[in-house]
């Protein structure tokens, strides 16, 4: 397009200079003839045709920029929208020239760098929500271990919110996660290790990324399996401790009466072993019974029950217990009316498995006598909005805050001896849990060494 703009300017200026030329030696032919006139004329002309066509190029030079700086402008205006992130920014020309071929691929250009940028934030995001629903904690570092990258579970898991750009010791404390790292810059691979960091145990694994001097770290919490791991061994070692005792009993006193005793020694021994079989085969239907429990199909009988008429029901198995410890019993429907050991103030039914609640009841009332020598034992029950509130609580010896986390795992005893001497399996409170569970409640419990116990009860009044 230069080009051809060039060479029209030098075809107008050279027809323009000809014209002008050829109208200078008309007028010295017609009006000169002296020779010193001529010269003085010629000169001029010249000049004045000089001027004339300077201006005239300078007018055409002028009108030529104009025609040819609005496009640039136009274009230059478009790339600077481009640069600040404006991919609709477009250029159109009327002219079918060079200017209208670049204004088309600059269009063009734009058009398709807007479709890869929506795909590249496509998907970062994609990525940015697949990162952060992860479960496990990521954190990416530099080479130096400035922390470049870290997704929500990592932040939950350390109780931190602002983390790019820090060391990564400054938020979390563990020298052998520095270990570790090291270890895997050093070797420029990959290594895992199970840390404790924070209070809870974590499998961490450490990827060396060559083609970026980055460390990507992975942190998978099995705090909760290894919780469950020492519960199981905790749990075996009890089971085996638990028929252990009462096998070797019978063992025992049914070789000494192999040998000849007398008749008096002989009921003794049979009284022995008649008790240990007993407590043996309670513990394998408490056993059987927290198994039913704990299976993921185990279903309920629902029906309505009134929570007072069958605590009253179980209470008359514990009477002659209570009788013997003289021990005070106070069964109330909150807000009590005063006065009356039985107040019913309209509890309203509710929906449950009335043999499972029974046999829950039976449970903690059982315990709540067992480990009280003197004062009380209250119930109470009252309506909390959609739900039931039970509350069984006793003067008895009380647990220790150090024992209150455990005492629902199976064959957890707080009192060894105390619990051997009294004949319990052990599994009591754990299936008192699952019944509560299946009810879809939740059950509390507060205690103060030496003052006695609290067992907080909630149930939904209607169970679908």
């Amino acid at each position: 397009m230069f080009l051809k703009i060039f060479i029209v300017c030098l075809i107008i200026i050279f027809t323009f200079s000809c014209l002008v030329f050829v109208i200078f030696l008309k007028a010295i032919e017609d009006y000169y003839g002296d020779v010193k006139v001529l010269t003085s004329q010629l000169r001029s002309s010249i000049f004045i045709s000089a001027v004339i066509i300077t201006a005239i190029s300078l007018l055409i030079a002028l009108i030529f920029s104009r025609i040819l700086s609005k496009p640039i402008k136009e274009i230059n205006t478009a790339i600077r929208n481009l640069s600040i992130g404006n991919f609709k920014s477009k250029v159109f020309l009327r002219n079918r020239d060079e200017f209208k071929e670049l204004a088309d691929s600059f269009n063009y250009m734009t058009e398709q760098m807007e479709v890869s940028f929506e795909e590249l934030s496509r998907q970062k995001e994609e990525l940015n929500s697949i990162v952060s629903s992860i479960q496990e904690g990521i954190l990416v570092l530099d080479s130096k271990g400035k922390i470049l990258l870290s997704n929500e579970s990592f932040r939950k898991f350390f109780q931190v919110f602002l983390v790019d750009g820090k060391y990564y010791w400054e938020v979390i404390r563990g020298h052998y996660l520095g270990e570790l790292i090291e270890k895997v810059t050093n070797k420029k691979g990959s290594e895992s290790s199970e840390l404790v960091l924070h209070d809870r145990t974590f499998l961490c694994n450490v990827v060396f990324l060559n083609s970026r001097k980055e460390l990507v770290i992975t942190f998978y919490d099995i705090t909760e399996i290894r919780k469950l791991e020492k519960i199981k061994r905790d749990f075996v070692a009890n089971l085996s401790h638990e028929l252990r005792t009462p096998l070797t009993s019978i063992k025992g006193y049914a070789e000494t009466l192999e040998d000849e005793i007398d008749e008096d020694e002989k009921l003794y021994y049979l009284d022995i072993i008649k008790r240990n079989t007993e407590r043996l085969i309670n513990i394998v239907q408490d056993l059987l019974l927290l198994s039913e429990l704990e299976e993921k199909g185990s279903t309920l009988q629902l029906e309505e029950v009134n929570l007072k008429n069958l605590i009253e029901d179980v209470l008359r198995i514990f009477e002659q217990k209570l009788i013997d410890k003289k021990l005070d019993l106070k069964l109330s429907v909150l807000p009590s009316l005063g006065g009356t050991r039985y107040v019913d103030n309209n509890l309203p039914l509710i929906k449950a498995d009335v043999f499972k609640l029974e046999q829950m009841f039976i449970n903690i009332i059982d315990n709540a006598i067992k480990y009280t020598e003197k004062g009380f034992i209250s119930i109470s029950l009252k309506k909390k909005d959609d739900k039931v509130i039970i509350e069984i609580q006793d003067t008895g010896i009380g647990i220790t805050e150090s024992h209150l986390s455990r005492i629902f795992e199976r064959f957890y005893v707080v009192d060894k001896s105390h619990s051997k001497k009294l004949g319990g399996t052990g599994l009591g409170l754990s299936i008192v849990k699952h019944i509560v569970l299946l009810h879809d409640g939740k059950i509390d419990v507060e205690s103060t060494y030496g003052f006695g116990t609290k067992f907080i009860i909630t149930l939904p009044i209607n169970l679908t």
